[in-house]
């Protein structure tokens, strides 16, 4: 990369591929034809923790040691997908997500020393509560209200499995013509982890 260029990135966790199908599939019953909703394409969803805006692309190296000074106070944990919802409110619709449960504790921890550490090179910390989403998509029109509503109430309890936050990523956000594209520029593993037996 060349010193004097900006990118755009963001910190975030991955998803395995049971929940981003999962995430699909809850998109294609939400879409009716009515709305104008902006559609997340699944494989671009991820659980964001921190959105970082352009920096300049040679201070990715000293982000990624302080993330990795963040993932070594934090031992892997389990989260889950379960809930469709919106932001601000189910009245005013503006964002669909799906929820994340279990492991709010851990995942709070993590946020905070990611914070925590970013702030000492200058990144200012979000002023509002860190509420842990996926998000689905943002509605531009909303026609059919009730009808998206219904669809919502009907999905606030699905539940889309378990999984294990064993790493944090850093990726770029390239805006193009045909919508993002997220590269994963840096992987960092918790440094405590937590194995378990697979199921057969």
């Amino acid at each position: 990369m060349e010193k004097d260029k900006t990118i755009r990135t963001f910190i975030a966790i991955e998803l395995p591929a049971k929940i981003i199908d999962g995430l699909k599939e809850i998109q294609d019953e939400l879409k009716d034809g009515t709305n104008k909703v902006t559609w997340v394409k699944p494989e671009n969803i991820h659980l964001t923790i921190k959105f970082l805006g352009d920096i300049e692309a040679d201070k990715i190296d000293s982000i990624v040691g302080l993330l990795e000074g963040a993932a070594a106070k934090s031992r892997s944990f389990d989260i889950s997908a379960k809930g469709v919802g919106c932001f601000p409110t189910i009245d005013n619709p503006r964002v669909l997500w799906v929820g994340i449960e279990e492991g709010n504790v851990n995942m709070a921890a993590l946020y905070n020393n990611i914070e925590d550490a970013l702030s000492a090179i200058g990144f200012a910390k979000e002023e509002r509560p860190f509420k842990p989403h996926l998000t689905l998509g943002r509605i531009k029109f909303l026609k059919d209200k009730k009808g998206l509503k219904e669809r919502i109430e009907r999905f606030k309890d699905i539940t889309l499995g378990q999984y294990m936050v064993d790493s944090i990523c850093l990726f770029q956000s390239r805006l193009t013509p045909e919508g993002a594209v997220h590269i994963k520029l840096e992987k960092i593993e918790l440094t405590h982890k937590k194995y378990r037996l697979q199921k057969e």
